[in-house]
């Protein structure tokens, strides 16, 4: 049995293989970044700060979209989570935020990843995020939505034309 845990639905092959162009150039300046980054950590660590990596990340994201605005790429595809996949997003984020949590406050929890307070801590973080990755994938599934019928519109738009 195979769990699927994202919905994707292509609205254009041309437009599909034009975002992999442009997601290819945006990963090849992402990666180009992390190096740079792991240079500067390596050889001046000094001047090294953690968050330039999240700010290769946003470089990466403008990048990207920029490219395919550039390329012509009008249309995205149809993608949002399932049920299941909406949990185990919420999973993921709870584990980033518990872990940097436990780093931080760690004589708090006595040295112990099984404390009652820090187990605490993951249930209520995992119940505060989930109602936000459902509304989430909520906009991701409406906006599919609307770009299907924009497509089919312009779709029909063509035909009629000529």
């Amino acid at each position: 049995m195979v769990n699927k845990f994202i919905h994707y639905q292509l609205l254009d092959e041309r437009e599909e293989q034009l975002i992999n162009k442009a997601g290819a150039e945006s990963f090849s300046l992402f990666i180009g970044l992390v190096l740079l980054s792991y240079l500067v950590a390596v050889l001046a660590p000094s001047l090294f700060n953690p968050n330039f990596l999240v700010y290769t990340l946003i470089v990466g994201i403008f990048f990207f979209f920029n490219r395919a605005r550039y390329l012509g790429v009008t249309y995205y595809s149809r993608f949002h989570f399932t049920i299941l996949g909406c949990f185990f997003l919420t999973l993921a984020i709870t584990a980033l935020l518990m872990l940097q949590n436990y780093q931080f406050n760690i004589e708090v929890y006595q040295h112990n990843p099984l404390n009652v307070k820090y187990l605490s801590a993951w249930a209520i973080t995992y119940v505060i995020y989930l109602p936000w990755v459902f509304i989430g994938n909520l906009g991701l599934k409406s906006y599919g939505e609307w770009a299907q019928k924009k497509f089919e519109q312009d779709m029909d738009e063509l035909e009629s034309g000529e």
